[in-house]
C-alpha cells in the first residue's frame, strides 16, 4: 500500500494554463504538487483526505475518518484507459451515426425500401418561385431576365422542381424556356400523371389568353368568368407543387383574383425575406466589431477565459459525458429501424430526442455530485441572466461573419465535389409545411428550446470542454482552436443537412464555443442557438406557409 498524497479538495487543474492552480491552503498544496498521480474530488468538500493506491483498489478517507470510500477496478475519469475508451466509442459511434449503422439498418432489398420520390417540392425551389413572382410584381417585365436566372438551379432537379420551372417560366412570359422544358419532361415521364395535367393546364392557359407577359391585374369582378380546371385536373392533384399550383391554377382558369392574391402573399414573402436580411446585415456589422474588439483585448493580454478550473480527478468526464450521449442516440437509432416511432407523434419523438439527457448520470455515477457537474458544465448564471443573455445575442452577431466564411468554403466545396446547397433540406421544413398551428408551436419548441439546451451541455458544456482538458497543456489559443473545429466539426457532421453544410454549421458552432470560453456559463449559447433557431423557423414558416 502506498500513500500518495495529503490533499485539500480546493487544489484543481486549470486546463487553461495546464498546470496546477492552488485556490486555498496552499501551505499543504505546495507539500504534495509534483507528486499527484490522482485526486478524486470526494463528496466531503469541508475537510482534507487521504487518497491511498493499494493495487487495484483506490480507497478514500477524510482526515477525521468521517467518509471511508472504496472504488474498485474500473476505470477512473481522467485515466488512459477511460479516456481510450470514451474516445474509441466517440469515433465508433459517431461513424454509425453518419452511415445508417455501417448499412445494416438500411432495409436488406429495394423490395423492402419505402418509396423515395419526394410527394411535394423542395422548401428552396418554392421560396425561389415565391421571389420571382414578387420581382415580377414590382419590376414587370424588366425582371424576366432576373427571375429566370435565379431558378435556373431548378433545370437539373427533381420532377416538381423542374415542373415549377415551366410554370414560372408561363408566368415570367418565357416561352422557350417553358416549352423546352415541358418536352424534356414529356420525352423522359411519358406516362407521368402530373407532367400530363401540368400540360394540360398550360395548353388551357394559353388557349383562353391568359398570357405570361404581365402578371395579371384584371379587375377582380372579372374571377367570376375563370374556367374550371382542365378535365381530371383537381386542386389537390396540383398540391404537389407547392406555391406553383397556385400560380397554375390562376393562369390555366384566367382567375385575375386568383393571380393577385398569388402576386401578394409572394410580395409579402419578399418584404419578410429582405427585413430578414436586413437584420442578418445588422448583426454583421455588430459581429465583425465585436469581434475586432476582442481580438485586441486578447492581443493585449488581457484574460479572457472564464471556462471554470476541472476538479482533480475528473479531468476526462466531459468526454465520458459526451460518449455517453452517443451510445444513447446509436442505441436510439437502432430501435427507431426496428419499431415505427414516426407513430408517436412530432412530440413523442421529441421526447425520445430530449431523453438523451440521461447521459448527465454517467458523471453522477462516476463520483461526482449534482453541484460539481453543474459547475464543470457551465450550468450557472454566470454575471447574472441579463447579462449572460445579452452576450447570447453577440454571439449570435458573431456568428453571422463566421457563416459568411463558412458559406464561401460550402460554396467552394460544391464546386470541387459537385452538388449545391440548394439540394440540402431538413426534417423542420417538411415539418413546417404540413403543421397544424399546434404543430408549429411544438416545432418552436423543438428549435428554440430543447435543442438549444440539449446540444449546448453536450457540445459545448461536454465536448468542448474535454477538448480544452485534453489540449491544456498547449497554449490557450491553440487550445481554444484545436478544441472549437474538432467540437464544430462534429457538431456539424452529424446534422442531416448534408456534407455541403458542415462549413456552415460548424462556422455557427464555433461562435458558441467563443462564447462558451468568454463567459464560462452555458446560457450565453444556450440564448445564441435558440435566437439563432427561432429565425430560421420564422423564416421557413413565412416561406412555406
Amino acid at each position: 500500500m502506498r500513500l500518495v498524497s495529503l490533499i485539500h479538495p480546493r487544489l484543481v487543474a486549470h486546463p487553461a494554463l495546464g498546470q496546477w492552480r492552488i485556490e486555498e491552503d496552499t501551505e499543504i498544496a505546495r507539500a504534495v504538487k509534483g507528486e499527484v498521480s490522482w485526486l478524486w474530488a470526494g463528496k466531503t468538500l469541508s475537510r482534507p483526505y487521504v487518497v491511498v493506491d493499494h493495487e487495484q483498489k483506490t480507497t478514500i478517507r477524510t482526515m477525521r475518518g468521517m467518509t471511508n470510500s472504496s472504488f474498485g477496478s474500473r476505470p477512473r475519469p481522467g485515466s488512459v484507459r477511460s479516456a481510450v475508451a470514451a474516445w474509441v466509442t466517440i469515433l465508433a459511434g459517431c461513424a454509425w451515426m453518419l452511415t445508417d449503422g455501417f448499412g445494416l439498418l438500411k432495409p436488406e432489398s429495394a423490395e423492402q425500401a419505402p418509396s423515395t420520390a419526394p410527394t411535394m417540392v423542395s422548401p428552396q425551389a418554392d421560396a425561389a418561385i415565391q421571389m420571382v413572382v414578387a420581382m415580377k410584381s414590382w419590376a414587370g417585365a424588366e425582371a424576366i431576365g432576373a427571375g429566370m436566372s435565379s431558378l435556373d438551379p431548378l433545370k437539373t432537379q427533381g420532377t416538381l422542381e423542374r415542373l415549377a420551372f415551366a410554370i414560372a417560366a408561363r408566368w415570367m412570359g418565357d416561352e422557350d424556356a417553358e416549352n423546352g422544358m415541358m418536352q424534356s419532361l414529356e420525352a423522359e415521364r411519358p406516362q407521368d400523371a402530373l407532367v400530363q395535367q401540368v400540360k394540360a393546364c398550360l395548353a388551357q392557359a394559353e388557349t383562353i389568353g391568359s398570357s405570361t407577359t404581365s402578371a395579371p391585374t384584371s379587375p377582380p369582378e372579372r374571377a367570376d368568368a375563370a374556367r374550371a380546371l382542365p378535365e381530371g385536373v383537381t386542386r389537390e392533384s396540383l398540391s404537389p407543387l407547392g406555391a406553383s399550383a397556385s400560380l397554375l391554377e390562376s393562369m390555366a382558369t384566367g382567375d385575375a383574383a386568383l393571380g393577385a392574391q398569388v402576386a401578394e402573399r409572394a410580395t409579402r414573402i419578399a418584404f419578410s425575406v429582405v427585413g430578414f436580411f436586413g437584420i442578418a446585415l445588422v448583426a454583421l456589422a455588430i459581429g465583425v466589431v465585436t469581434l475586432v474588439m476582442l481580438s485586441v483585448k486578447a492581443s493585449s493580454g488581457a484574460p479572457m477565459s472564464r471556462l471554470a478550473p476541472t476538479l482533480l480527478g475528473h479531468q476526462g468526464i466531459h468526454i465520458e459525458l459526451f460518449a455517453a450521449w452517443v451510445v444513447y442516440e446509436v442505441v436510439l437509432g437502432v430501435v427507431a429501424s426496428r419499431a415505427d416511432l414516426g407513430g408517436l407523434g412530432t412530440l413523442g419523438v421529441i421526447t425520445f430526442q430530449a431523453l438523451g439527457l440521461v447521459a448527465l448520470a454517467w458523471p453522477i455515477l462516476r463520483g461526482m455530485s449534482w453541484g460539481e457537474l453543474r459547475r464543470e458544465l457551465g450550468l450557472t448564471m454566470g454575471a447574472g441572466v441579463v447579462r449572460e443573455a445579452a452576450w447570447g445575442v453577440l454571439a449570435w452577431c458573431m456568428a453571422v461573419p463566421m457563416v459568411l466564411v463558412g458559406l464561401v468554403l460550402s460554396l467552394l466545396l460544391g464546386w470541387l465535389f459537385g452538388g449545391s446547397l440548394s439540394d440540402a433540406s431538413h426534417p423542420l421544413q417538411e415539418g413546417l409545411r404540413s403543421s397544424s398551428a399546434g404543430g408549429i408551436v411544438i416545432w418552436y419548441l423543438v428549435a428554440a428550446v430543447v435543442a438549444p439546451v440539449l446540444e449546448e451541455i453536450l457540445f459545448r458544456g461536454g465536448l468542448y470542454r474535454g477538448l480544452r482538458g485534453a489540449t491544456g497543456s498547449m497554449p490557450l489559443l491553440a487550445s481554444m482552436v484545436v478544441s472549437a473545429l474538432l467540437s464544430s466539426f462534429v457538431f456539424a457532421a452529424i446534422h442531416p443537412q448534408g456534407v455541403l453544410f458542415v462549413p456552415i454549421l460548424g462556422a455557427l458552432a464555433m461562435s458558441f464555443c467563443l462564447v462558451r470560453e468568454l463567459r464560462g456559463s452555458l446560457v450565453a449559447p444556450m440564448v445564441g442557438h435558440a435566437l439563432n433557431n427561432g429565425l430560421i423557423v420564422t423564416l421557413n414558416l413565412m416561406l412555406l406557409k
